[in-house]
């Protein structure tokens, strides 16, 4: 059947090539062929099918066409953890689906952008665009797709710890899903009423849901929702201390998930029942299950490494959670410590009651065995201590992994209109300097329009990294929800939402950045001629034009992005260049690195001789000018400071 309608669907193709166009008919039937591909979950197909559905589509503006492609390369995109490319397809969807008056459709965009939102832990934006679906979906009497906004509601709720609202919308998830008699669905719906039952410390309720998803599955094959309902009675009853209750439904749910291939729900299993065994002092399998739980979690999430926006763990305060490690640790060194001496005084008094034979042989006995378990706590918790450092270390290497997807990429750089490089080098494993760039079509000019930014956020390390992913979401923000096309402007809401993000805090945070923003605009009809707008929180801009022997230098506004007192409004600055100019935005920490015969700084004078020296040079070799320069100058000290250097030739 698959094999024919492939067939059909490359017929049609041939004869619209023959005849110079394609039918609206058959740009429906491959619209139909590309949903039935992503299905079958064949993405690397569906992916060349997408992209051909909307080429034909703009070519015989068919607009329904052309916002189905833009919501299926989302689909596609989401479901291979390429976030922001899911969430900018959405968006272009989103926009045609509007204009075309489809209401469902729209509500249908809404809800999947509401997930990117979740996926990201924005919650009070994901929870914006599942409300403006449900608006639709109440209005159009969508009940099946009513009842999935309000179990993503609920879901947003529960992580918000709003477990009452949560509750309400389970609630209205469930009536809607008797409504319609979805069987499955009333399994789900029970089975998240559990889980709000059990993060509400309601676990008898909780256990009664869990059963209660049981019941709408019975009479089917065992599969994932057996499993997952196996795994969550289990778990609340371990928590209620019902060992042998909790063994049998984790041991169910574990051979479900073993025969179905279930990694997640197999590492959640194994972790309780290791945990189970240790309560039971049955220590050979809670080490054994402890050993598959460790095994299971380290592929888990080497597979979730591909998402670049489970990115949002850099938010997690690293330094705050080794603090506490270290501390807890401490805490129990210092109890084993107290417990020894303890036992030293009990061998005192032990020697002093020489006159007692039997009960000086009894009390170094007692003494001895103590002083030896003693011994084995502190080398447990020595090995402790070292398996949470290396998880630490581990965090913090993969929040590297996440901050380096968030940069663009070298292709994304390489196919940029204009000769670019970037010199980037961090301090530390992940940086408070990043780069950022957008491209866009002026819709009213139609000239091609370039935003690339270097950014040096307040601290290194993890602390500027966190502060970074604030950032660069903000600079996103500006251009593509706020739409400023002014580099002053963007500079001045990017302060507002930097602003905006640390007063949350109960702490006063004045932590913002440094910033050197362009914006360069082809101009269409002059081919040769670029149009350039520059703005500068603190870092200037250096321009060296071709045939030039000197630098000229654009002065930045002297206060940062962020907190700040008696603030201004940024300055936007305006430029034509002609070809061969070179343009150079940066961060201080190239100048700033101590190095050279007597250790010291760097400087700017330098830095410009570098850059006059290498000027003529293609600007590839101009980086490796750069580069080998800062090289000999540290030599063997340390980096002081992430380093970023931006350079475009016109």
């Amino acid at each position: 059947m698959k094999i024919t309608r492939f067939i059909a669907v490359v017929f049609i193709f041939l004869s619209a090539s023959i005849c110079g166009q394609v039918s609206i008919d058959s740009l429906k039937k491959h619209t139909d062929y590309v949903s039935n591909i992503i299905d079958n979950g064949d993405y690397e197909k569906a992916k060349i099918e997408a992209e051909k559905l909307l080429q034909l589509s703009l070519k015989s503006n068919y607009k329904i066409g052309v916002a189905e492609s833009y919501n299926y390369k989302g689909i596609i995109d989401r479901d291979q953890a390429s976030l922001r490319d899911a969430l900018d397809n959405y968006l272009k969807a989103l926009a045609l689906f509007e204009e075309l008056k489809m209401p469902v459709k729209v509500a249908g965009i809404q809800n999947n952008i509401g997930l990117i939102y979740a996926e990201i832990k924005e919650y009070r934006t994901a929870l914006s665009y599942y409300f403006k679906a449900v608006k639709i979906n109440i209005e159009r009497d969508k009940k099946s797709n009513l009842a999935i906004n309000y179990n993503n509601i609920a879901t947003c709720y529960q992580k918000l710890k709003q477990y009452s609202s949560a509750q309400t919308y389970l609630s209205r998830s469930l009536a809607l899903r008797q409504e319609v008699n979805d069987t499955i669905g009333m399994a789900m719906a029970y089975h998240n009423l559990g889980i709000n039952q059990q993060l509400t410390e309601n676990k008898d309720s909780a256990i009664a849901c869990f059963n209660k998803s049981l019941s709408y599955l019975n009479g089917m094959s065992e599969n994932i929702g057996h499993a997952y309902n196996y795994l969550e009675l289990g778990n609340t009853y371990l928590q209620l201390g019902k060992l042998n209750d909790a063994e049998k439904y984790l041991l169910s749910s574990l051979r479900i998930s073993e025969n179905s291939e279930l990694e997640s729900i197999k590492g959640e299993v194994c972790k309780h029942l290791s945990n189970l065994y240790f309560k039971k002092e049955d220590f050979k399998k809670a080490y054994t299950y402890q050993g598959l739980y460790l095994t299971l979690k380290d592929n888990i999430e080497s597979a979730e490494n591909k998402n670049e926006l489970v990115k949002k763990e850099l938010e997690y305060d690293f330094s705050k959670k080794q603090e506490l490690q270290r501390k807890d640790a401490e805490n129990k060194q210092a109890m084993a410590e107290a417990e020894i001496r303890s036992q030293q005084k009990l061998i005192t008094l032990a020697v002093i009651g020489l006159i007692i034979l039997s009960g000086l042989v009894l009390l170094v006995f007692r003494g001895y065995k103590h002083k030896q378990k003693a011994n084995e706590i502190i080398s447990k918790q020595k090995e402790l201590v070292e398996h949470k450092n290396k998880e630490i270390v581990d965090s913090i290497n993969y929040a590297k992994y996440i901050q380096t997807a968030l940069l663009p990429s070298d292709t994304m750089i390489k196919n940029l209109p204009f000769n670019c490089f970037v010199l980037f080098k961090p301090k530390d494993i992940v940086s408070g300097d990043f780069y950022w760039l957008h491209e866009q079509i002026d819709t009213t000019t139609q000239n091609k329009e370039l935003y690339i930014a270097a950014v040096d956020c307040t601290g290194h390390g993890v602390p500027g990294a966190m502060v970074s992913v604030v950032g660069n979401n903000g600079l996103n923000r500006c251009v593509k929800e706020f739409n400023i096309h002014n580099t002053g402007k963007i500079l001045d809401k990017l302060s507002e939402l930097v602003e905006e993000t640390f007063e949350k805090s109960e702490k006063e945070l004045k932590d913002g950045m440094d910033i050197s923003l362009l914006k360069l605009e082809h101009i269409a009809k002059l081919p040769n001629k670029v149009n350039v707008q520059w703005s500068g929180a603190n870092n200037p801009l250096w321009i060296i034009r071709k045939g030039a022997q000197n630098i000229e230098e654009i002065i930045a506004n002297k206060q940062p992005v962020g907190k700040f007192f008696n603030k201004k409004d940024f300055t936007t600055h305006y430029f034509t260049f002609d070809k061969g100019d070179r343009l150079f935005i940066f961060t201080d920490g190239y100048a700033d690195q101590f190095g050279g015969p007597k250790g010291k700084k760097f400087m700017y004078k330098q830095f410009k001789e570098v850059l006059l020296n290498s000027s003529t040079q293609p600007l590839l070799e101009q980086k490796n000018a750069l580069d080998k320069a800062f090289l000999n100058w540290k030599q063997d000290a340390d980096q002081v400071d992430d380093v970023c250097i931006i350079a475009i030739e016109i």
